[in-house]
Order: C-alpha cells, then structure tokens, then sequence
C-alpha cells in the first residue's frame, strides 16, 4: 500500500490471487530444487546449527510449552530442539493433521521415538497417541516453510494448515520459522490470510521480525 501525506492510498494495481498463485507455485518449484540439491551431511550440520540458536532465544528458554514440526526429509530436522526442550523440562506438542478436515491440532509428545508415530500417505508424521494441547497453552510453535523472507513472511506447502492453527494461539505466543539459509529470500508473496512469523531462525541467521523482539 502506498502512502500520501493525508495517510494511506490504496494501490491502483493490487496483486490478483491467480498473480498470487503463480508467484508462489514458482517459487515453491525454486525452493524444492534448492533443497534437493543439498547433501545430507549440510542438512544434518545446517539442522543442529539452526536448532541451537532457535533454542538460545529467551521466548523458547522461558516456554513452559513448546511446539515443534516432526520433519519431512529435506526439511531442518528438529531432534536437537525437541532433545533440549525434553531436558528444561519444557512440555513438547507436535502437530496431528486430520487431512478431511484440512486442519491440525497439538498432541503433547514425551519422545522422540519412532514407534510412537505414523506416516500417512502424504509422508506426513504424527503421533499415534497423547494428550491434545489447545493453542492458548502454547508459548512457542515452531514453524516449517519452504521460504521464508527476513519481514516474517512464509510460503508453505499450500494447505493452509499452519495459517489456520497460529490463528488460534494466545496473544503474546511467539511464532519462530526454522529453515535452512538457502530457504531465504527476498520476497515471499504472501496474502491476507499467510500468517508471518515472529523470528526467522537459520544455521547462520537469527532475525527478529518485529521491533519489540529480543533474542535473550
């Protein structure tokens, strides 16, 4: 939106959806090649790395609740995180998707362990059992994303999951985008209802997306 000295003008040529659309369906295309191109030695390293200083940040040292992501393949892998939030003593949650309702809850997890998930047929893993969590008892949701920009915008995989849920928590809970750097961009095309982050975590960045934000 542009501006004016008597305040706010709306833009004469606003982004259409289908304009919308294909920006993002490109750029999930460039971020999927960007991914597959890396070796699984960088996405171990580059994971522990962007893990660390996620978890140097005073909104997870402070959680009494933390939500973590249960990774795809390519994406940063979250053991590390989940490891040092189970030795605070942080309670851990981790998204169950119903895919009919096209929606996700928090499902408290105690483990890491394997056994104590499933793969559906997307290869998406949630936990069999535990305890459901509701949004307002989460301090922190650690968040997946194909891109990611340093404003907090987020391109995700196009279900519109995680929009729908971070629209539920609490005011004053903290949303962290975890992704390796080759996931940063200059400009994500996002629309009203792409829900930002509040910090965009890497293995070689930690950027606060709003003013008031402070890593300790």
């Amino acid at each position: 939106m542009m501006t004016s000295g008597s305040g706010p003008v709306r833009d004469p040529f606003p982004m259409m959806p289908a304009e919308l659309d294909d920006q993002k369906r490109a750029l999930r295309r460039a971020m999927r090649q960007t991914l597959d191109a890396m070796s699984g030695e960088d996405r171990r390293t580059g994971s522990v790395a962007a893990c660390a200083r996620l978890g140097s940040l005073e909104a997870f040292r402070h959680a009494s609740t933390v939500m973590i992501y249960l990774p795809l393949a390519a994406e940063v892998d979250t053991t590390s995180l989940a490891l040092r939030a189970f030795q605070a003593g942080i309670t851990v949650c981790a998204p169950r998707v119903n895919w009919s309702r096209r929606d996700m809850e928090a499902v408290e997890i105690s483990s890491i362990d394997d056994r104590i998930f499933e793969a559906d047929d997307h290869g998406v893993r949630s936990p069999v059992g535990g305890r459901p969590v509701v949004p307002t008892q989460i301090d922190l949701v650690v968040v997946p994303g194909l891109a990611f920009d340093v404003q907090g915008h987020r391109l995700g995989r196009g279900g519109g999951f995680y929009d729908r849920f971070l629209s539920r928590l609490r005011r004053g809970a903290v949303t962290a985008g975890l992704a390796f750097d080759g996931q940063i961009v200059d400009h994500v095309p996002a629309g009203p209802l792409d829900a930002a982050v509040d910090w965009v975590v890497t293995d070689r960045r930690l950027c606060a997306t709003r003013p008031s934000a402070s890593p300790s």
